[in-house]
């Protein structure tokens, strides 16, 4: 019977019911701030637009914090991650970037019914800790734009951005580096 004891309790605390519990993850937002070299542009010399689509790539679309490490390989975090699909986070973000700009005449959300000229795909093609140089974490963020009239794109740009993270606050190191990479890319978008 004492055996059967003993063996029940190890098999209890192997499976964790007896040790302390795992911690909690951190969830992460992601939101625009205006860098401090955004500058609005005097008047818009784009016309009206709608912000059509964001996209994120694989596998920086999930959750889970993808971490770039030395070797090339990615890893996930699993004490960290966003609170939320990354391109539902950024989506708002992006659209706040585009109006702050001052670049278009306005912008129109994408379930909006108005109707606007022109619309802006974004696709999110990095967003990792990146963890190859060692001693640093650095949130690393690149975006590519399109500028969309009718079917035909008119003009792409590209920003991108690593932000050191500062005692662990991953929501201001990559809402920063965003921000940074969208003003960036922003910048880069021509008239026709």
């Amino acid at each position: 019977m004492k055996t059967r004891l003993v063996f029940l309790a190890a098999l209890s605390a192997l499976a964790g019911c007896m040790g302390a519990a795992p911690k909690a993850q951190k969830n992460w937002v992601l939101e625009w701030k205006a860098p401090a070299t955004a500058a609005r542009v005097a008047r818009p010399f784009l016309p009206a637009a709608r912000l059509q689509r964001l996209e994120v790539r694989p596998p920086y679309n999930d959750t889970r914090l993808a971490v770039l490490r030395a070797d090339g390989s990615v890893a996930f975090d699993p004490c960290n991650g966003f609170a939320a699909q990354p391109a539902s986070l950024l989506r708002g973000a992006a659209l706040d970037a585009l109006e702050a700009s001052g670049t278009f005449e306005y912008m129109v959300p994408a379930g909006s019914s108005s109707a606007a000229p022109a619309s802006v795909e974004a696709v999110v093609t990095r967003l990792a800790l990146d963890c190859r140089d060692k001693g640093r974490r650095d949130a690393s963020v690149a975006v590519t734009l399109a500028l969309v009239e009718g079917r035909a794109v008119v003009s792409t740009a590209a920003g991108e951005s690593s932000v050191p993270v500062k005692g662990g606050d991953y929501s201001a190191a990559f809402s920063k580096a965003f921000s940074q990479a969208m003003t960036a890319a922003v910048r880069g978008l021509d008239a026709k």
